[in-house]
């Protein structure tokens, strides 16, 4: 029979011989090349799994503190009648970058068949140097315009939309319905960010604010000389909460570790199997080809090079099958006030699919030994 690469003649007549035979074989043995393939495929996404975890937990803590939540430290402060001072302050202060006044507390939200609570924002137009509000695919600029943005776990716990009306309180427990403009990348808690200008429309009261957030050139120094002054509740270093965060994420190497002993010990068995069942039923083939002159190092050639040509194409078919695996894997562990990301480092890739080709090797050298123990009288015996 002839196989379709033989009705494109630029590819087929410059194939050597044994490329010719291995492309006929790949084809001609259907059930062991899906066989291999999904085997290998299903090994290759588990790899690229076990490095997207780490990859999608780490950039969630790394994009809520950096990209999302701008800020370094936040100062909370007993009253408002302290923000102009604290504000003016911090404005002359030289280590101090940045410093933008918002009000923030948490309330509840009235919806069509419960109640949630969330936590709302309320600043300035300068929010955009403290607050990078997007949307988390596309990562297209929010603006706050006239209505609210909110974060995207809430809408997932409670079907919102973009456009819906949800009733919430204000600070003096004044209860209003803001509309929806927005759904912003969120991955710790629930909030809702509002303009000051459209949060005085809404309730008609003013806002008073009660918290600065602050960009300074060193957070640690920062909290050290702010805490323990009058009128300052507490003060947050976002920057010592990332780094406590990102060492109890170092835990997550551990089984990470184990799903690549897994999955790396799955592959090598998928593909020591297959080959011995691709030996096996092809004894007298290989013994005809070493009676016809074959030595060893050619006879390797003709059986592994489908192997290694299978395992390319069950790798490149797992690879995307893994950021589907991924997507599931962070929905189940998601939890109430904390949403994953579920993207894979590019390089997370290239390890996966190297690593498989690790092991295609590691099974080309470990059946060597059963290729050249066939004998070539087999090529005599008659069929039973």
């Amino acid at each position: 029979k002839k196989v379709f690469l033989e009705n494109i003649p630029f590819i087929w007549n410059r194939l050597s011989f044994t490329s010719k035979v291995t492309a006929r074989n790949l084809i001609r043995y259907k059930s062991r090349f899906f066989m291999t393939v999904v085997g290998v495929a299903g090994c290759t996404s588990l790899l690229v799994l076990g490095f997207g975890i780490k990859d999608s937990i780490a950039q969630t803590v790394d994009v809520q503190h950096k990209e999302v939540f701008k800020y370094k430290n936040t100062v909370t402060l007993e009253d408002h009648t302290f923000t102009n001072d604290y504000l003016d302050e911090l404005e002359n202060d030289s280590n101090v970058e940045v410093v933008v006044p918002f009000m923030s507390y948490s309330t509840k939200a009235y919806l069509e068949e419960e109640e949630a609570i969330t936590t709302i924002i309320a600043s300035e137009s300068e929010y955009t140097d403290i607050l990078g509000l997007r949307e988390r695919k596309s990562h297209k600029p929010l603006e706050l315009k006239d209505g609210a943005i909110v974060s995207e776990k809430f809408t997932r716990l409670h079907d919102i939309q973009v456009g819906d009306i949800i009733k919430i309180e204000s600070s003096n427990g004044i209860k209003k319905g803001v509309e929806i403009i927005g759904i912003c990348e969120m991955y710790m808690d629930h909030y809702l960010f509002m303009s000051k200008e459209y949060y005085e429309e809404i309730f008609n009261e003013t806002v008073r604010y009660d918290r600065l957030a602050v960009i300074s050139e060193n957070a640690e120094a920062f909290t050290h000389d702010m805490e323990g002054k009058e009128g300052i509740k507490s003060v947050t270093d976002f920057d010592s909460a990332t780094k406590s965060i990102k060492t109890m994420l170092e835990a997550l190497d551990i089984i990470v570790i184990v799903i690549l002993i897994a999955s790396g010990s799955l592959a090598f068995v998928v593909l020591v199997n297959l080959t011995e069942v691709n030996i096996s039923e092809r004894v007298r083939e290989i013994a005809t080809l070493k009676v016809l002159g074959f030595n060893d190092s050619e006879v390797n050639g003709y059986i592994f090079k489908e192997i290694f040509l299978l395992t390319i194409i069950g790798a490149i078919v797992g690879l995307p099958l893994a950021k589907l695996e991924l997507g599931y894997v962070m929905t189940i562990i998601d939890m109430e006030i904390l949403m994953f990301g579920d993207s894979i480092e590019p390089l997370s890739y290239v390890y996966g699919f190297v690593i498989t080709m690790i092991f295609a090797i590691l099974v080309a050298l470990f059946m060597r030994k059963s290729l050249k123990n066939v004998q070539m009288v087999e090529s005599l015996k008659s069929v039973e």
